[in-house]
């Protein structure tokens, strides 16, 4: 997210919005905003009865005074002529020594996204929410109270304005397998027109003892999902939270890394997805725990990335115990991701997740870090153990410094979000603000997927805000199930799952069946650097096996799901 001077912004940017109506404390005024953004003060959104925040005087800064967040809340007034789509901008402040801020966006009192704060100095201007929906008449937009303590000077809106994607037309690995090859184009074809259905999954064997894989009419998420809509998802999340650190030599632990391993030959063969994420245990197995203190949860570990890399000198410490636990635990997962090869099944996979928000150990020791593990794991799979099976999904946040720990265009396929509401809440918004933050943080160069979320965006607030998830994918438990919050119901399921902008298992004829289609363009253009350019693609090939087999042209494949 991109922070600048509004000096510097103010010039190049108009609106086109006509005769928008502005309300300020308590009363209206007609704006003619042809040539300037619509800017509306803090200090005029502070609530009568909200004692929390406070009003400072200051010369510089517009208006002449800020609000001091701290854990109240701010509620602006604005009436336009016309149901559209604006962007939001925020200008604020918030000093350096502690900690990044979340604060929740309300439109007309519902949820409506989050606005990233990164620390800063001086007041400056950020892009709070990309998208954002304002109906024909009187709006309220609110600041609303999550982990506080912004200092906010203003807020402007802009008209949207749509930029195009520039996406690969194949996969960052080299030499992908056929099977991948087919994954990758089947998410690229799809993005934009319709959504894959998913779900995280928590238990993927039976109680009998012989941890006996389970199917979709067995395990508890997929058979509720089914049960309530009469459909079943595509995507099937999996976690290798067992395949290694303390325990995982133990009968249990690989009785669960084995039937996660058969369920998701499973899913690939009904016509599915399986999506692997990796809740990395302490590398040391000293604890068994990927937490760390800063989390709040017990057990942690102090495990370093420090301790393996040079952050200064930008090397590995191949010598140390630390480093040689690492790759020991890379070159375990690479095996078992090797047995999917083997069996002809390509796979999403997705590392080191929620890595900016330090709550696990590849993340305490900042981006660079993390990105150099990102980076050693790329290594090892691809180039030394041979994984060409895999489609790389990097998880962001929308920080000013979301980029810092984007391990680069080369290594990632696509990038995912995870967004819980917080407050939890049910709520089934289509989270435009967040697509259209990342699609900016990255430039529309990669496909955008809401890789974990609580409540499911309905299909058709996705469709009608362009909000175009690659995929979805609640949580396992009550996140996916009826419980405390009914983040997702059976009735929610019954709505999501028959509509037809979501793609479920009945709408998949079969990985065997699927031949690549050549894309044309996805969104406004293509990235023609990548699109098919013959000079970029490797002359080996492996086969649904895992088996090398000659190249022939790649634009003789044509992919194609029946709608």
């Amino acid at each position: 997210m991109a922070i600048f001077k509004l000096n510097n912004r103010s010039t190049k940017t108009t609106v086109n919005f006509a005769a928008l109506m502005v309300g300020v404390a308590g009363f209206t005024v007609s704006v003619n905003a042809a040539s300037a953004p619509i800017r509306l003060e803090a200090e005029d959104a502070v609530l009568a009865d909200d004692h929390k925040v406070e009003v400072v005087a200051k010369a510089d800064v517009s208006g002449g005074s800020y609000v001091a967040m701290k854990e109240g809340n701010l509620e602006f007034k604005v009436n336009v002529p016309e149901t559209g789509y604006y962007t939001l901008w925020a200008n604020y402040m918030l000093p350096t020594g502690g900690t990044d801020k979340i604060q929740n966006l309300t439109i007309n009192g519902v949820s409506a996204g989050q606005i990233s704060f990164g620390m800063n100095d001086e007041f400056s201007t950020i892009k709070g929410a990309g998208k954002i929906k304002l109906t024909k008449g009187d709006n309220t937009i609110g600041i609303v109270h999550s982990w506080g303590w912004v200092n906010l000077d203003y807020i402007e809106l802009t008209e949207y304005e749509a930029t195009p994607f520039a996406l690969s037309a194949i996969p960052v690995t080299p030499e992908p397998t056929e099977s991948a090859q087919k994954l990758y184009n089947f998410l690229l074809m799809n993005f934009g027109k319709r959504v894959i259905s998913g779900v995280m999954t928590e238990r993927p064997f039976e109680n009998d003892g012989q941890y006996t894989p389970q199917t979709y009419e067995t395990q508890t998420e997929l058979k509720y999902i089914a049960d309530a809509s009469g459909k079943n998802v595509v995507l099937v999340g999996f976690d290798f939270i067992h395949a290694s650190g303390s325990g995982s030599d133990g009968m249990w632990h690989q009785g669960y890394t084995h039937a996660t391993l058969e369920m998701a030959k499973y899913v690939w063969k009904q016509g599915g997805i399986p999506q692997f994420n990796w809740h990395w245990k302490d590398p040391m197995w000293e604890v068994e725990a990927f937490y760390t203190e800063s989390s709040g949860n017990t057990p942690y570990t102090e495990f370093s990335i420090g301790k393996a890399y040079d952050i200064a000198g930008k090397k590995w410490k191949t010598e140390s115990a630390e480093y040689k636990a690492i790759v020991r635990d890379l070159e375990m997962i690479a095996d078992s991701l090797l047995t999917l090869q083997e069996a002809g099944v390509a796979a999403l996979w997705r590392p080191l997740h929620e890595a900016s928000g330090k709550w696990f150990w590849w993340g305490t020791d900042g981006a660079e870090a993390c990105v150099a593990l990102y980076r050693l794991m790329f290594d090892i799979f691809v180039n030394q153990k041979e994984l060409h099976n895999l489609i790389w999904v990097w998880t962001t946040d929308e920080a000013k410094d979301a980029i810092d720990w984007y391990p680069g265009d080369e290594y990632v396929d696509v990038v995912g979000r995870d967004y819980y509401y917080y407050p939890r809440e049910a709520n089934h918004s289509s989270l435009v603000g967040s697509f259209e933050t990342v699609k900016d943080i990255y430039g529309g160069k990669k496909i955008i997927a809401l890789s974990e979320n609580g409540s499911v965006p309905f299909p058709d607030e996705m469709k009608a805000d362009g909000a175009n998830w690659s995929w979805f994918m609640p949580w396992y438990g009550d996140y996916a199930m009826a419980g405390w919050a009914n983040d997702n119901t059976a009735e929610t399921w019954k709505t999501v799952m028959n509509n037809d902008f979501v793609i479920t298992l009945e709408d998949m004829p079969g990985w065997d069946k699927y031949v690549m289609e050549k894309p044309l363009s996805i969104g406004n253009k293509m990235d023609k650097a990548k699109a098919y350019d013959n000079s970029l693609v490797k002359k080996q090939l492996f086969d649904l096996n895992g088996r090398h087999v000659k190249r022939n042209n790649q634009n003789r494949f044509r992919m194609y799901l029946n709608k």
